[in-house]
This record gives C-alpha cells, structure tokens and sequence, in this order.
C-alpha cells in the first residue's frame, strides 16, 4: 500500500500539468478571434468622400491611373500609388489631437508654420466636393505635423507620416 501510495504522489504532478497544458490547448484552439479590421473606423480629416471617390489631386487627374494634368511633367512610375497611399492616410489616420480655437489664438501663427509657402493639398472628388488641407510644421516631439483643413475648426495634429506621405507626392513628383 505504502508502494502505491507513493507511485500515485510521483505521477500526481505531471497528471496534474498534462491536465492544465490541454485544457490550455483545447481553450485556445476553441476560442474565436476577433477581425481587428472588421470594426475599423476611418478617424483621419479626410471625411467629405471615401478616398477611391477622388479625381483630381493638385496636377494630377485619375483617368483609372494617376496621370499629370502637364503633359510636360514627368511623374515618377510608382506616382499612382504614392497619391493612393497618401488619400488612404488622410482618410484613416487620425489627427494625434485638434488643438481648438482658443488655443489656436493664443499663440501667434508662426508656431505652427502655416505659412503660404507651406504644402498646400487639393483633392477633388467626381461629385465636385473639394478637400483642402494645408500641412505645418512639425510639433516639438516630431510625431505631428500642424494642419490647417478647410472647414475645420482649430488645428489638427496629423502623424508626420501623413505629412511625409504628401511630400512624396508633390515633391517627388517633378511638378
């Protein structure tokens, strides 16, 4: 008895352990994942049309690609892409925080440079509706840039890669 006693205190543990590891195992593989996409809201300033619906980027005009308005500019090969990518991003990625009104006019402009040298966006969709957005400089932490959007009140602080994506766009697009 004392033999047997024994043997069942040695096999306990590793019983016990086996036990727990499938019953870890059948929870895991029973459990459903949810779709981080399936409940994704676009949060970005882009919200007067959906980024497919746009015709029209400063000087350059959809046509199924992304062709310039000047025949004479030579636009990059991957330029369909870069204006796709950048309208995705005014659309989805949402400002880091909207500075209001009242705090807008207590500091003077030059702080956030939204000069008119500036980069200016222009984005017009097929119904006619234009978007507008100006982009600033970057905030102290470099994780934003200040943005003025036509319609908008206060000033939004857009991810720099917004910005960047833009720049890519209008400044690397020979025009």
């Amino acid at each position: 008895m004392a033999v047997a006693a024994a043997l069942t205190r040695r096999w306990a543990w590793p019983l016990i352990a086996a036990a727990a590891f499938a019953f870890l195992v059948a929870a895991a593989m029973h459990g459903q994942r949810r779709d981080p996409m399936r409940d994704f809201r676009p949060a970005g300033v882009l919200t007067a049309f959906a980024p497919e619906e746009a015709r029209e980027v400063e000087n350059f005009r959809r046509d199924g690609e992304w062709r310039s308005s000047d025949p004479s500019n030579t636009a990059p090969a991957d330029l369909s892409s870069r204006i796709d990518t950048a309208l995705r991003l005014l659309r989805n990625a949402a400002p880091l925080r909207l500075l209001t009104a009242e705090e807008v006019a207590r500091v003077p402009p030059t702080e956030y440079a939204l000069a008119a040298d500036s980069l200016r966006v222009q984005v017009r969709a097929a119904n006619g509706v234009t978007f507008r957005i100006q982009f600033g400089g970057r905030n102290p932490l470099g994780a934003a840039r200040y943005a003025k959007v036509d319609g908008m009140d206060g000033v939004p602080l857009v991810p720099t890669y917004v910005g960047d994506a833009w720049e890519q766009v209008i400044g690397g697009s020979g025009g």
